[in-house]
């Protein structure tokens, strides 16, 4: 996510910094822990641009919605959160035009935990201004999300709960609840058929589902339906014990 700040500048005289670009890696971090394990690890971060950049780091919780878009939360406001798990060295630091460098992290895992725990470290860049003259800035934010799942406390359990055509925006829509304490990948495909043939099939991109949570899934139409019955198959892997399959007849009027 990118978030644009912009300062105004009173003096004629303007420093213009319009490079926001740098990277992390990885983008994301998944562990399998013990309660009051310590594990440290690294995030690698590499200025992209001709200047110095000023880097916060910083944690979250975050949670996604029933669309599946994310919503960010101060650090520790939510039950399944990690973000007071981990301690960040340094929270700000410098880094030069072309450098890479690595920021040592470490999550220290409380007792009596199960399931699954997430947050997000976001690095947030400022440009460097010792010469203290007016600039217009841009503020670039880039986050890695991060899993924390307690080992032997999991439960991966799921329901595909309701089929629904929209003819409106010509999609069928399928809504997944994930009944577990562990958050799932979900791998979705949708089919049509009319009496025994199949005439259309479509796959979504793999969407993450949060542990107590449903998530719209949406599959594109893109072909004519006539006049008749079909009937539509949705079919959905979360790597549990079954893949999910669910169908619903639509009448085409």
């Amino acid at each position: 996510m990118l978030k644009l700040l912009f300062f105004l500048p009173i003096l004629v005289n303007l420093t213009l910094f319009s490079q926001i670009g740098f990277n992390i890696s990885p983008p994301k971090y998944e562990f399998m822990v013990n309660p009051e394990e310590i594990k440290n690890f690294t995030i690698n971060v590499q200025n992209t641009t001709d200047s110095i950049l000023h880097i916060k780091v910083y944690t979250v919780d975050w949670a996604l919605d029933f669309e599946n878009k994310p919503k960010y939360f101060p650090a520790g406001k939510l039950k399944n959160s990690c973000s007071n798990w981990i301690y960040i060295n340094p929270q700000e630091f410098n880094i030069n035009p072309g450098v890479s460098e690595d920021i040592r992290l470490t999550l220290n895992v409380p007792p009596l935990v199960f399931g699954d725990y997430w947050s997000m470290i976001f690095f947030e860049s400022t440009p460097y201004n010792p010469s203290g003259k007016s600039m217009i800035q841009f503020s670039g934010r880039v986050g890695c999300t991060i899993y924390t799942t307690i080992s032997g406390t999991t439960v991966k359990n799921g329901d595909l709960i309701s089929i629904e055509f929209d003819k409106k925006n010509y999609t069928v829509k399928a809504i997944f609840e994930n009944t577990g304490n562990v958050h799932l990948r979900l791998k979705s495909s949708m089919k049509i058929f009319k009496g025994e043939k199949m005439i259309y099939e479509t796959k979504i991109d793999e969407q993450v589902s949060l542990p107590e949570s449903k998530t719209n899934l949406i599959f594109p139409v893109e072909t004519q339906l006539l006049k008749g019955e079909y009937t539509l198959k949705v079919s959905i892997d979360y790597s549990g014990n079954e893949i999910l399959e669910g169908e619903k007849k639509l009448l085409i009027n």
